[in-house]
């Protein structure tokens, strides 16, 4: 049984400084390379905020940027065990919302934030329904590369490109984007039968 858990943590010491009056910043996802954790943020905002939060943002429409950041920090390094479907940054915290699989994982991350912070609040635990068509990842994904450019044509950003700015490799990148679309597809095709 699938857990979806919302959690508001404080904020990362490294990303407090973030003027969000007329931006919004969200961590799309956490890896932890080395003794650092680096983070994928979604910026919505102009380009000036964007490169005053990160030194080379990727422009992905006109208002959207991505990039990546390295911040050491126990909490990123905590919540990069678990599935992480978003992080958003507000003035007084973080909301990050989760994939667990089932209440004794959720009972371990709470229990790892504990020796971190006492400062945090569960904010809404769900149980998943298993409707979607395609995973939360793949819709991730689909939508990041959506808005850079890669459905577009001629394609405003390749294969590599992406899976570079994702931090994955151009093969990883191209199975789940092929499983997403192929589930998609069928899903479509499967409601014009009914």
């Amino acid at each position: 049984m699938l857990l979806y858990a919302v959690i508001k943590t404080p904020s990362i010491k490294q990303l407090s400084d973030i003027n969000l009056s007329n931006v919004s910043v969200n961590i799309l996802d956490i890896r932890v390379e080395k003794d650092k954790g680096k983070i994928l943020m979604e910026i919505k905002g102009d380009e000036k905020v964007a490169k005053e939060i990160c030194e080379e943002p990727l422009k992905v429409s006109r208002f959207k940027f991505i990039c990546t950041s390295y911040i050491q920090s126990d909490l990123l390094y905590i919540l990069s065990q678990y599935i992480l479907m978003n992080g958003a940054i507000l003035n007084d915290g973080i909301i990050w919302t989760l994939i667990l699989n089932d209440y004794t994982e959720l009972k371990q991350l709470l229990n790892s934030l504990l020796t971190v912070t006492k400062e945090f609040k569960v904010l809404k635990v769900i149980k998943a329904e298993r409707r979607d068509t395609i995973t939360a990842r793949q819709e991730q994904i689909l939508r990041i590369a959506l808005e850079a450019g890669f459905f577009d044509y001629p394609r405003r950003i390749g294969l590599k490109e992406l899976a570079k700015k994702l931090n994955m490799s151009p093969s990883n990148l191209s199975e789940i984007i092929r499983r997403a679309e192929k589930n998609l597809i069928t899903a479509y095709f499967r409601e014009k039968e009914i």
